[in-house]
């Protein structure tokens, strides 16, 4: 049987400790292409270039210069005179109904020259490694330039398909500078499939982007590994919490803890896993607002890699994971709870009501909530009686069990990427 080979175009992984869950992806992929080349742009010295997740043995991981030159800025400039640019401009005023200003036209003509960059850099990519176009399928794991500059490639030459995920900051536009994300219409022309991670995903697509083929969006859960059979473990006096989540300001871990800081009548440990940027100091944030409430103890962790977090879940017992962001695609650490059967408290947002079934498996709150409604909720699942929470903890395991199970959800993944591919 002749060899298959697939083009995986990451943003960092397997380097630092982002996107955790395409290390669990991979393995699935590993089993359907002989080779897979992972793609990462290149490094900056003062970076780690040690692997923090596993990978497959058939897996050869390249780092790609993602640096453009003067030359190739001063030659981008002829995108002014082809017709990709004006119908993007046209989307752009009569579609999307934006003002044309000086950061937008930036953002295009990047766009563009760093796809026009990209196809040139897999090209050469393909031949030096002596990879033949047509058994080699591409998929960027986000939604961006590179997707683009692969499609340019499929364009051009007959490779067997031509992929792409979409998440959450690769996929909204009000969390774009200027509500404006470029060239998705034809990015997603230039596709052999798309693939939401959630059905809210692909209707915000269907009803954001013109001329999109429904048929090439194919919804696609991401999922999590079985670590543990079901655990039906009882509350304690104490409710035992926990968050896991980057820093930023979409994470809102700063309204939680002001819930916290007004939450009376029963004892609460909170855990939380993960930092971020500049938006919150979550350990000066957290001291300066329950340093006085004797009721409420908590952990912070900071980054720990995906190995760490699981024996984190196995040694403590949490009773709920709570998730207060204002934007999400589908969150994987909702995932990673239900597996050990944990019930799931997050704001109605993205493809969240996807995961949770309000009162079944956890608690939706609204996508903007106040204090006094996570106070509520946190109490409702304090006053459960036994049974009745026990039944959450049997439903979040079942849903996982259900819908995102790691293995079942690649997969498909991987059958849909075939089928899709059918016309090389």
């Amino acid at each position: 049987m002749k060899k298959k080979y697939l083009i995986l175009v990451s943003a960092s992984f397997p380097y630092g400790l982002r996107e955790p869950f395409l290390e669990t992806e991979l393995k699935q992929h590993a089993l359907h292409f002989d080779r897979i080349y992972l793609l990462v742009p290149k490094l900056a010295k003062e970076q780690s270039h040690h692997f923090n997740f596993e990978l497959p043995k058939n897996v050869i991981v390249a780092q790609f210069d993602y640096a453009i030159g003067f030359w190739e800025r001063f030659t981008g400039l002829s995108f002014l005179f082809s017709y990709v640019f004006w119908k993007e401009i046209n989307i752009i005023k009569f579609h999307y109904h934006l003002k044309l200003n000086r950061n937008i036209l930036k953002t295009l003509f990047s766009a563009l020259i760093r796809a026009n960059h990209f196809t040139v850099h897999l090209k050469k990519f393909l031949k030096a490694n002596r990879i033949p176009f047509h058994r080699t399928t591409c998929y960027t794991y986000w939604c961006n330039e590179y997707t683009l500059g692969m499609g340019n490639l499929r364009r051009k030459y007959k490779i067997a398909g031509a992929f792409t995920r979409l998440h959450n900051w690769d996929l909204y536009f009000e969390r774009a500078p200027d509500h404006y994300l470029p060239l998705r219409s034809r990015m997603f022309q230039r596709l052999d499939g798309v693939f939401p991670v959630s059905e809210q995903t692909k209707q915000y697509i269907l009803k954001k982007v013109p001329d999109v083929d429904p048929e090439k969006l194919l919804v696609s859960y991401l999922g999590v590994e079985k670590e543990v059979e079901l655990r039906l473990e009882n509350k304690g006096k104490t409710l035992k919490i926990l968050s896991l989540a980057f820093l930023g300001k979409i994470k809102r871990i700063d309204l939680l803890v002001a819930a916290l800081e007004q939450l009376e009548g029963f004892d609460v440990e909170w855990h939380h896993i993960g930092k971020g940027n500049d938006h919150l100091d979550l350990k000066q944030y957290a001291f300066n607002r329950l340093f006085n409430k004797s009721n409420i103890k908590y952990v912070l962790t900071g980054d720990i890699p995906k190995k760490q977090v699981y024996e984190y879940l196995h040694k403590y017992h949490f009773d709920t994971l709570i998730n207060t962001s204002s934007y999400e695609g589908i969150p994987v650490s909702m995932m990673e709870a239900m597996s050990f059967s944990i019930p799931v408290i997050g704001t109605n947002v993205g493809g969240v009501s996807e995961i949770i079934q309000n009162g079944k498996n956890g608690y939706l709150l609204s996508a903007n909530p106040e204090v006094n409604e996570i106070i509520e909720v946190l109490t409702k699942l304090y006053n459960l009686d036994e049974h009745a929470y026990l039944n959450l903890r049997q439903n979040a395991y079942q849903t996982w069990q259900s819908k995102f199970n790691a293995e079942a959800n690649y997969s498909e993944l991987i059958y849909n990427m075939v089928q899709l591919s059918k016309n090389y």
